[in-house]
């Protein structure tokens, strides 16, 4: 491999530090694990120089597991690093069968889509919760937050943090994205808004519940860690401060740094503590509940939620109730190298030898066989994916960015260029192109990874211009 072919993930290398949050969550679709990766924005970082914690968030998506595609993928590095360092909090998994990820790569990427959507829910309720520097603490109208007994989870009496205020996130971004296969399954994602539904308020039993939870342990486990570490730094600012004959500040920031920033890594002791603390907000909303209404019948908004749940022949069900003071977050879309007009098989794949490197296929992509494309249609199943028409009016409506090589070898470039200019040329589209020369759809060659960089931070600087950030 030449020095041109490793600058995506010498590149990569250089973006994206290690998580903050390693961990598992259950699929949506089957409650099979799948790994997932948290990285925490400069902006919440301890230091009380840090910018503002503003909620935006993102979530991209590697490509084609069975080709060795996982969120360590240099691309993937690429895009959430350069998100990452514009103060994006950002969110990584891997789909079933990736990697360490349980599971199987499935053949029409229904699955896959629900792995997707299950972390979206995560990543939305994370970052409702996540508040660590508030300067006042103001409980939400939420049943679980308001319990007068909630305890946080290291046993103070921290209540559930409400999201941002208005007047310093007035607009949060949420950004989709994904490369290859995976800005396949970014395409045919139903709207945020009826992704997040299901979690308003799902039964205790459910995985959604399971997903809700654990964003709400972690968050808090983390708003204590590093509220406390921003006060320790606070408080030495203000005695070398007091201590100063000028009244000049020395060392305050570097002395501030040295509180960690509460890296959570994956093992079977962080998914106990994971567990165990789901297991206790469980058990307190329950609790909670019974007190405010003397009987056991469901804990959702009201007696109709209730009744549309129950029959005369089942038992009424728990279930979790909604979080009214979530802040509504702005869609976007990001798609590397995506896969045309949702027109591709999977069977293209397969055409490849088996189980080579994802990585490793950059040269191999310029032969006859590689280059081939079975016609077909590619879709997750006709109950959940979006249909052709609907999901590239979601491209449209909302702000997108997709970015090919003129040389990229799952699609001809021509098709690239007349989708890209027919969803441009719709009226009032948000929907964007760009074409990179001489990339290929694994980026590899002389500079492409560079422009892929800088192609997505221009795009994220445009999101965050219009919010005011």
């Amino acid at each position: 491999m030449t020095d041109a072919d490793d600058q995506p993930s010498r590149l990569a290398r250089s973006l994206l530090p290690d998580p903050t949050l390693s961990f598992t969550l259950p699929s949506l679709h089957d409650g099979i694990a799948i790994d997932c990766r948290v990285y925490h924005p400069q902006s919440l970082d301890p230091s009380p120089s840090s910018p503002p914690w503003r909620k935006h968030a993102a979530v991209f998506a590697h490509p084609y597991a069975p080709l060795g595609g996982c969120y360590d993928d240099p691309v993937v590095d690429i895009a959430a690093g350069t998100l990452l360092k514009l103060g994006f909090l950002v969110g990584t998994f891997n789909f079933r069968g990736a990697q360490g990820s349980a599971g199987r790569t499935s053949w029409k990427a229904k699955a896959e889509m629900v792995d997707y959507t299950s972390f979206v829910g995560f990543l939305s309720y994370y970052v409702h919760y996540l508040d660590p520097f508030r300067q006042h603490s103001v409980p939400t109208t939420s049943p679980i937050s308001e319990a007068p007994d909630y305890m946080g989870p290291h046993g103070g009496s921290r209540p559930v943090t409400p999201s941002a205020s208005h007047e310093i996130n007035k607009s949060p971004l949420f950004l989709m994205g994904g490369y290859s296969y995976g800005s396949m399954i970014t395409m045919q994602l139903p709207s945020l808004e009826n992704m997040l539904h299901q979690f308003d308020t799902p039964a205790c039993s459910s995985h959604a519940a399971e997903i809700r939870l654990r964003a709400q342990h972690l968050a808090e486990v983390q708003n204590t860690t590093l509220g406390s570490a921003r006060a320790a730094a606070l408080e030495h600012q203000a005695n070398m401060l007091s201590h100063s004959p000028t009244g000049m500040r020395f060392g305050g920031e570097e002395s501030s740094r040295k509180h960690h920033h509460s890296r959570l890594s994956f093992s079977h002791d962080t998914e106990e503590r994971i567990h165990k603390g789901v297991v206790e907000l469980m058990a307190k909303a329950k609790s909670h509940k019974r007190r405010l209404s003397g009987k056991d019948h469901s804990f959702a908004s009201g007696d109709a939620a209730q009744d549309t749940r129950e029959t005369k022949h089942q038992p009424a069900k728990d279930y979790l109730p909604s979080v009214p003071d979530r802040a509504v977050a702005r869609p976007a879309y990001l798609l590397v190298s995506p896969l045309q007009g949702l027109i591709n098989n999977l069977a293209s794949f397969n055409l490849l030898p088996r189980r080579p490197s994802w990585k490793g296929l950059t040269r191999s992509m310029s032969s006859p066989a590689a280059t081939a494309s079975p016609t077909g249609e590619l879709g997750p199943g006709s109950d959940t994916a979006l249909s052709l028409e609907e999901a590239e009016a979601k491209l449209v409506r909302n702000s997108t960015l997709a970015i090919y090589g003129d040389n990229d070898g799952f699609v001809p470039v021509r098709k690239l260029r007349l989708w890209a200019a027919r969803l441009e040329g719709i009226p009032n589209s948000s929907f964007r192109a760009h074409e990179v020369s001489g990339a290929s759809h694994f980026w590899a060659q002389g500079r492409a990874a560079y422009t892929l960089k800088d192609a997505i931070k221009t795009f994220a600087e445009s999101l965050l211009a219009k919010d005011g950030s």
